[in-house]
């Protein structure tokens, strides 16, 4: 089925939601818990990382930054051709285990090597969690999959909240390996909720013949072009932003506070993004918050305290949801109108565009901090972001967004039971 098919016959398409006995929020609850856990590992990593005996020079803290998007870039595809082939609930072991494997790593290596390999593992886990994840709620909630991506992303956002706070806290209470103590108890909570909760897969996933179709599918080069745009508009935010607010006098805590404030508004958005998919094109809303994002990231700039910030990012923060919400959930329309199942596929597809949109807007930050002011970094972003929208709406027809329960016939394309 191609994407130019009427909207009539897209939505014959789409599966009915996967019925488990463990209740409708389990799925969404089992991955938001694991994206918390991937961002706050990653929160406690990266302040405790200096302080580590392994570490013997500042050029060591680049490779190690290095060595975390060689993991997730090398481990994408194949959690994403696992997830299609075997399920998504092993891949999310296996993610869980790299992220205990990555903790113990971090509090015990010796030698930089080992510390290197923990931060490689991470960047895998990271890629397992996000991949197989994100495919889980594209399957067993089709018809509310804008808003139960929103729910999931919500734990991502606190994660990274809460692990610099927790690690530094536990930190100047008991030293470098308390904090990883710590966070190894909550992985093996998250282990646990893995493990008990997601529904077990078939015992063999069907083949998936129109694979490489679908990813060369024009749908899913854009949608995978506005995640690369929402991780440019969102990653240029967070290294300039701090710098900017100590500028005006702003303390570490306010700083904390204005992303903190920010982070709230993203995950009460989420209703708010779910509704307007049900009564508006998923295109439409996209190309809306790209062009949005391309005039608050200026907006921004010209705040001149920290709680005039905090509404700069609440706005900022409410641009990305619609940016990226529907665009996730796009990814899972695509496959059920080719009348696949290979989520995973996309979802790595997903990732994959993350990583390359955050790895463009940290290049660009290094070089405009010391050669641009913060409105003109800002500016820049901007202008490339509106040039870049019109770009989006090459996806084929309007297409209603999939939040809304419809009545559509079981597809019987081999998902989970």
């Amino acid at each position: 089925m191609s994407s130019a098919d009427p909207p009539r016959r897209i939505e014959e398409s789409r599966p009915e939601p996967v019925r488990t006995r463990f209740g409708g929020w389990a799925v969404v609850g089992v991955v938001a818990f694991a994206l918390f856990m991937d961002y706050l590992i990653y929160g406690v990593i990266i302040p405790l990382t200096p302080y580590s005996p392994a570490i013997g020079s500042e050029g060591q803290l680049g490779l190690l930054y290095g060595g975390y998007s060689a993991g997730v870039l090398a481990a994408t595809p194949l959690f994403g051709y696992l997830g299609d082939r075997i399920g998504c609930r092993w891949p999310m072991i296996l993610g869980v285990l790299l992220s205990a494997l990555t903790v113990v790593l971090f509090a015990l290596a010796g030698s930089f090597y080992l510390l290197l390999l923990g931060r490689v593992l991470q960047g895998a886990a990271a890629s397992a969690t996000w991949t197989a994840g994100l495919a889980l709620i594209a399957m067993h909630y089709p018809h509310k999959r804008v808003e139960m991506i929103g729910f999931a992303l919500m734990g991502s956002t606190a994660g990274s909240l809460l692990g610099p706070v927790i690690g530094g806290a536990l930190y100047a209470a008991g030293g470098y390996v308390l904090p990883f103590a710590v966070t190894g108890v909550l992985v093996a909570v998250d282990a646990g909720l893995r493990i008990s909760l997601l529904p077990r897969d078939r015992s063999a996933a069907e083949a998936s013949p129109g694979l490489l179709a679908l990813l060369l599918d024009r749908s899913v080069l854009v949608a995978a072009a506005a995640v690369v745009l929402a991780a440019i508009g969102w990653g240029i935010v967070e290294p300039l932003l701090p710098a900017r607010l100590g500028q005006l006098g702003a303390s570490p805590a306010a700083v904390g506070l204005v992303f903190t404030v920010g982070a709230i508004a993203y995950g009460l958005s989420a209703p708010l993004v779910s509704r307007a998919s049900d009564r508006l094109p998923i295109r439409r809303i996209i190309i809306g918050g790209t062009l949005a994002m391309a005039v608050a990231l200026p907006l921004l700039s010209l705040f001149r305290s920290a709680s005039g910030a905090a509404a700069g990012m609440c706005l900022v923060s409410l641009c990305y949801a619609f940016m990226l919400n529907p665009t996730s959930a796009e990814l899972g329309n695509a496959v059920d109108r080719r009348g696949l199942s290979c989520y995973a596929a996309v979802y790595a597809v997903y990732n994959i565009a993350y990583a390359v949109g955050q790895m463009a807007a940290s290049a660009f930050a290094s070089a405009a901090s010391s050669r641009l002011s913060f409105f003109h970094a800002m500016l820049i972003v901007g202008i490339a972001l509106a040039i870049f929208a019109p770009l989006l709406a090459l996806n084929g027809p309007s297409l209603p967004g999939v939040s809304s329960p419809l009545p559509v016939p079981r597809a019987d394309r081999g998902t989970m039971p």
